[in-house]
């Protein structure tokens, strides 16, 4: 929340999509208390035992509202109160999440400010107000959404779109450095590793958003208007898109996944997951915020829901942006996706998926 005590000025994410580090790293052992505590929200996990006096969920739906990981949205009430809900600070932010009185009057929905359930309840409706003001700086800067949104609960959201991007104020830098390491360090990097087994895997494949229609080839193209030019006046992938409401994006053949990131690069919400043999990677990018249904670890069969189509990251609309890759990252959080890395090669995925009768 605003704390910042002078006057401030009113009013993705990595080039390709997967230069920036992922705000929370799984994996190492744990015991059988941790595990039970770690859930999955927004496709990341999450260490609910960490938060206390079993507010836990509380932050989970808080997290699902905002389309922010819950770690992070942990990490930010540690820093405002230290989960006191009776704290008020010296230019008048009052309870867990620090709401000024105005603020509040907007987000609180007519609560009590000192309510722990209703003060997490208003973290999330106002964080995911936060994203969608600051997301279309995010895109044309490609800086981190979550980063420019815990700078604007902070300083203003104002601040970050007169300064476009984090405000040079020392207390801002440093509150949004503190909430990205504990995030990291204590809300999720303790959880166990994922490796759920979703669905029958045997070797069928599927479209990657049924119902939808074929709208963008593989190949030389203009940049889209209102878009980033990325991929050099050359499109990486293969577009499609459903009439109506955003349909249901699911993985085109057994895998295992080896991304899933919210709101995060020029590809927005999206998943990566690797043929279990090795020889294919596939990326679905795009969706919405919020609606990622795995998680880093878990192998997939054909099929299984991975989110919903949507308009995040570098898009002038909604649709999934899909894309196929020969082989398999070593390191799929540097570079799954960048051609220009030489990890993996690009290829089109068409004739793959005319050949296994999907398209």
């Amino acid at each position: 929340m605003r704390k910042v005590l002078f006057v401030l000025a009113l009013p993705i994410l990595v080039v390709i999509a997967l230069v920036g580090v992922a705000l929370i790293s799984v994996g190492g052992n744990a015991s059988p208390a941790q595990a039970a505590a770690c859930v999955n929200v927004n496709g990341t996990t999450f260490n609910e035992k960490e938060v206390p006096n079993g507010w836990g969920p509380l932050v989970s739906k808080a997290a699902g509202v905002a389309g922010v990981p819950a770690s992070v949205l942990a990490a930010q009430l540690e820093a405002e109160s230290n989960w006191n809900p009776n704290v008020t600070s010296p230019v008048g932010a009052s309870g867990l999440a620090q709401f000024m009185p105005g603020t509040w009057a907007t987000y609180g929905q007519g609560g009590d400010i000192r309510n722990p359930a209703h003060a997490i309840a208003a973290q999330g409706r106002y964080m995911g107000a936060l994203v969608k003001q600051l997301l279309p700086l995010a895109k044309a800067s490609n800086q981190d959404i979550i980063k420019l949104v815990l700078a604007g609960y902070n300083a203003g959201p104002g601040a970050v779109e007169t300064h476009k991007g984090i405000p040079p104020y020392a207390e801002t830098r440093a509150y949004v450095d503190k909430i990205m390491d504990t995030a990291q360090t204590k809300y999720g990097e303790s959880c166990p590793a994922s490796g759920v087994e979703i669905g029958a895997l045997n070797g069928k494949w599927s479209h990657p958003l049924p119902g939808s229609t074929f709208t963008s080839g593989y190949g030389p193209r203009p940049t889209p208007p209102g878009t980033l030019n990325i991929g050099g006046n050359f499109h990486y992938g293969i577009d499609f898109s459903t009439p109506g409401a955003g349909g249901t994006v699911v993985a085109v053949m057994d895998m295992k996944i080896v991304i899933a990131h919210e709101l995060q690069s020029s590809s927005g919400t999206w998943v990566a997951g690797v043929s279990l043999d090795g020889k294919l990677t596939a990326t679905y990018s795009h969706m919405a915020a919020g609606s990622l249904r795995v998680k880093e670890g878990d192998t997939v069969s054909a099929g299984t829901p991975l989110g919903t189509e949507g308009e995040t990251g570098n898009v002038a609309g909604r649709h999934l942006h899909f894309e196929m890759y020969s082989g398999a990252p070593v390191d799929p959080r540097l570079g799954a996706v960048d051609p220009k890395l030489g990890e993996v090669k690009p290829i089109d995925p068409t004739p793959i998926l005319k050949g296994k009768g999907v398209l």
